[in-house]
């Protein structure tokens, strides 16, 4: 009757341990002592069953009738775990818990040390199997992989996208083991592969297809949009996100995203500071906003990084100390992107 038991409760175990972590809301205790808990940046939500073991990953492993050697174990280079009375180690990698949990209860059979072990096996730190998510989002940093992980739901762990997020997205895999080409200058790396995703098919759903599920080792970096600044005597300066960076927008455009001129604007000294290509020289282009008001000029197109400055009335400077006045006007304002606005 302790034998049949026995079985039913090993095959219960087997059964519920993918789930049982699923089922609790704050961490679970254990009949061996505990150590403090990892930094809450490697501690993901409940292991899903499909997620396998890797180097580096540390797992929390309960073998009921043996205390002594239940405890946590960092699976090593190799992909194994070293554990006390095992003459040799337990290969950990490529397995996921359920099957890891009845790798080591063959392990203790095979040592004659019990007869219907019941093992559990949690992963406590996931280390080997992360994604880092780069650029314009709220949280850029290394996160787990402990389950399938698209594209949009990596960049949901980093928090979401910032209002200056571009509309390129690219992803960076390394290539397989042993793929590397014969005139690569090392042996031992393989050429990355880089990927130049759509962000805005994607966010939209206009293409499903780009939203790909990431693996191991995988780099996303989300690009910056282009800005344009508006500032000076105007309702509401700040940078502003060009949306499409292929759309053009013209200065009466930009001066409608900055709720338009205040009573005090001199809009017949406005001035545009364009900067060169290569960053080293800048221009002033002096422009009447008056004129352009009153339909009497043609409208401007501003590019990427233009500054559009209006003046105040009374304020009577040179066009470079205009231009100077409107480097340090763009310093420090708030970017507004899609619905809500950051400090730059």
């Amino acid at each position: 009757m302790t034998r049949k038991w026995t079985v039913w409760f090993l095959a219960l175990e087997l059964i519920l341990a993918g789930s049982a972590r699923a089922c609790q809301s704050a961490p679970r205790a254990s009949a061996s002592s505990r150590e403090a808990g990892p930094p809450a940046s490697l501690v993901a939500p409940p292991v899903a069953e499909d997620y396998t073991v890797g180097p580096g990953d540390v797992l929390d492993i309960t073998i009921e009738d043996m205390p002594e050697a239940s405890g946590k174990f960092r699976v090593s280079g190799l992909g194994e775990v070293v554990l006390p009375g095992l003459s040799t180690p337990v290969k950990a990698a490529g397995l996921t818990a359920p099957e890891l949990s009845r790798r080591i209860g063959q392990a203790l059979r095979q040592a004659e040390l019990l007869r219907h072990p019941v093992v559990n096996v949690f992963v406590e730190e996931y280390r080997s199997r992360t994604v880092t998510v780069l650029g314009a989002v709220q949280k850029p940093s290394v996160y787990p992989l402990e389950r399938a992980t698209t594209v949009l739901e990596a960049i949901s762990l980093a928090g979401g996208l910032l209002p200056t997020a571009g509309r390129h997205l690219t992803l960076v895999r390394k290539a397989p083991s042993g793929t590397a080409p014969a005139t690569a200058k090392s042996s031992t790396e393989a050429p990355a592969r880089v990927l130049d995703l759509d962000l805005g098919k994607l966010l939209s759903g206009e293409d499903p297809a780009l939203n790909l599920e990431v693996q191991a080792g995988d780099v996303l970096t989300v690009s910056t949009a282009p800005l344009i600044y508006v500032v000076g005597a105007v309702q509401k300066p700040g940078g502003f996100v060009l949306g499409d960076p292929y759309a053009s927008i013209t200065v009466l455009q930009g001066l409608a995203l900055a709720g338009g001129l205040t009573p005090v604007a001199a809009a017949g000294r406005s001035v545009i500071v364009r900067h060169a290509a290569n960053g080293s020289n800048r221009r002033e282009i002096p422009v009447d906003v008056q004129k352009l008001m009153a339909g009497k000029a043609d409208d401007q197109p501003l590019e990427p990084d233009d500054i559009l400055f209006v003046p105040e009335s009374g304020a009577r400077r040179g066009a470079r100390r205009l231009a100077e006045a409107a480097v340090q006007a763009a310093t420090g304002v708030i970017i507004y992107g899609v619905g809500y606005g950051i400090v730059r």
